[in-house]
Order: C-alpha cells, then structure tokens, then sequence
C-alpha cells in the first residue's frame, strides 16, 4: 500500500514488475493476496451468451500456477453450468479494506470437489475476512452471515490464470498486468 493510504493500480503495476516469478507462475505476492481473506467474485459467460456473476468462498493456490476457487453450489448452480459447459472465466478478489482487486482470467476451467484438507484454509480466509468487515464497521451478525459457508455444498473451480489485470479503483484500474 501506498503512502497515501489506499491502494492504487499503480501500486499493482510495481509490485507485478519488481516480482521475480518463472514463466507459467503466479508471483508469491499474487499468490498471497488471492489466499488472504478476500471476497473472490466469478464472472463467466453464463448459457445464453450473457455474462453471469457468482460469489466465491475463498481461493488455494497450487504449483504457484493452478487455482483452486471455492464457490457455494446452490447460489452458483448456473455459473457452475456454464463453466461446465466450457465457459471462459475471470476471477476478481477484492480486499475489504481498500479495494485492491486483482482479477484473473483463463479461457476454460474445470469443476472439482473439495479435498479434506481444504476446509481448515477455507475456514481460516473466512474467519480472516469476517474480522476485516467487522473492523470495517459492520457488525459480528453481518460479518458471519457474508463469509458463511456450508461445507458439504462447495464446488471447486480450478484454472490456470492467462491473463492478469489491476482492477484496483482509480487511474489504470483494469490495465493487464504484463512482464
């Protein structure tokens, strides 16, 4: 974060270039921020052409290049669809506190189930963003109500990100992030 206070594109933009990541991979910072407690959001072309919007639970990260995004099945069946039908995806995490947001997007992606050892992250980046939103103001109640989760209705969006962009507020907000 910048001196100023928020974070801005710009601040995206150098911290993309100063990385040092191999070709295929995600920088550390990146591969961070996506797993931190941050509201993921998917967007997919839904099954009548149209773009289609669904809410994320949290992210894992493997290999520094496959991601993992949990997703509510009951409140996504229809991006769940799309993407099963071969839909191109595009992922944005946003931080509460500032609104950095970095979004990632893949041609296609594929559907999994959750593993055992996923629940106890998925659980951390919840509990992680319910005290970010309780420091924001909101209340314990409202927190706990917007990073709930069942576990036994998730689904597993996994893709390999092929482009990346600042979606930040501010100038340069949407600019693709390029080595």
């Amino acid at each position: 974060m910048t001196q100023q206070g928020h974070a801005t594109p710009a601040d995206d933009q150098l911290k993309w270039r100063d990385a040092n990541f191999a070709a295929g991979r995600l920088p550390v910072h990146l591969v961070a921020f996506v797993q931190a407690g941050v509201a993921p959001i998917l967007g997919v072309r839904g099954m009548n052409g149209r773009p289609l919007v669904g809410s994320g639970v949290a992210c894992r990260v493997r290999e520094m290049s496959l991601v993992r995004l949990f997703a509510d099945c009951a409140r996504n069946a229809m991006l769940l669809e799309a993407i099963e039908a071969g839909s191109a995806v595009a992922a944005t995490f946003s931080r509460a506190r500032d609104h950095r947001s970095i979004q990632l997007k893949a041609s296609s992606a594929r559907l999994r189930e959750p593993e055992a050892e996923d629940l106890p992250e998925i659980a951390r980046q919840c509990a992680a963003l319910a005290d970010e939103l309780i420091n924001l103001g909101y209340t314990r109640a409202q927190a706990l109500a917007y990073t709930a989760f069942d576990p036994d209705g998730l689904a597993v969006v996994e893709f390999r990100p092929k482009r990346i962009f600042t979606q930040t507020p501010g100038p340069g907000a949407g600019a693709e992030l390029l080595r």
